[in-house]
């Protein structure tokens, strides 16, 4: 999502699927091994699915729904064991793993060869050889260019589309969207789904604000905002408060 701080110029803004994720899931039912899965997403989404919550644990099934046809009884998403610290976790588009939904007794790293992670049709995950073939759930990312707008004006012509401003919630969400501002080579700021509203800052869709990534040092301005109290994305990939006045664009 690409956003601008100037104002009569262009720019992008994210948006994201009424459901409430960074992008939206896919799942693919040819099965692969992860890294062959991976590299599938890599180039025809934008990487294979990650997890913050429970809620997204329900969109991604919810991808799969539709496939009624097809019996799958465990798919890989974007989860491998950290080779620097086998006992950590971290998602295939950058960052550790910090909500959990392990099966009973899961990982155990059976014969020490189970260093990807799937998941059930209930939910639950587990380890699993990598050389495996299974189906696997993807996410994407995709950017919209249009006229700039304004805060209000992005909000309203996301909310047209069945979807909403992105919230970014996670290291991983983060990481994915600048990812994606990067192969656009976008070098511009984007609007995201962070608004200040009764002296806090708030995501639109309602999702809990637990992770932050405001840069450190330098301007304050955020923690107590007079004019600038819209968020965007930064080509730095960290958030920052621009007025809502400005106009930008939109990414999904």
């Amino acid at each position: 999502m690409e956003i601008q701080t100037l104002f009569f110029f262009f720019a992008s803004v994210f948006c994201e699927r009424v459901e409430g994720e960074v992008g939206t899931y896919h799942f693919v039912s040819q099965p692969m091994n992860w890294t062959d899965a991976q590299t599938h997403c890599r180039k025809y989404y934008t990487d294979l699915s990650h997890v913050n919550d429970q809620k997204d644990t329900e969109k991604i099934l919810k991808a799969a729904a539709g496939q009624t046809s097809l019996k799958w009884n465990i798919a890989w998403i974007g989860l491998y064991r950290d080779p620097t610290n086998t006992t950590r976790w971290k998602w295939s588009g950058g960052g550790y793993v910090t909500y959990t939904n392990w099966a009973v007794g899961q990982p155990d790293n059976h014969f020490s060869q189970e260093s990807k992670g799937m998941i059930y049709p209930n939910g639950q995950w587990n380890d699993g050889n990598e050389n495996i073939l299974f189906p696997f759930f993807c996410i994407k990312i995709s950017v919209m260019n249009y006229e700039k707008k304004t805060w209000e004006e992005a909000l309203e012509h996301c909310r047209e589309e069945h979807s909403d401003l992105i919230s970014i919630a996670s290291e991983t969400d983060r990481l994915l969207a600048q990812t994606e501002m990067q192969c656009y080579d976008l070098t511009e700021h984007v609007w995201i789904g962070l608004r200040f509203l009764a002296d806090q800052w708030l995501w639109v869709d309602g999702k809990t604000m637990v992770y932050k990534a405001w840069p450190q040092g330098g301007d304050k301005d955020h923690q107590c905002p007079t004019w600038r109290r819209c968020g965007a994305l930064t080509v730095e990939g960290l958030w920052g408060n621009y007025n809502c006045e400005e106009k930008q664009n939109e990414e999904v």
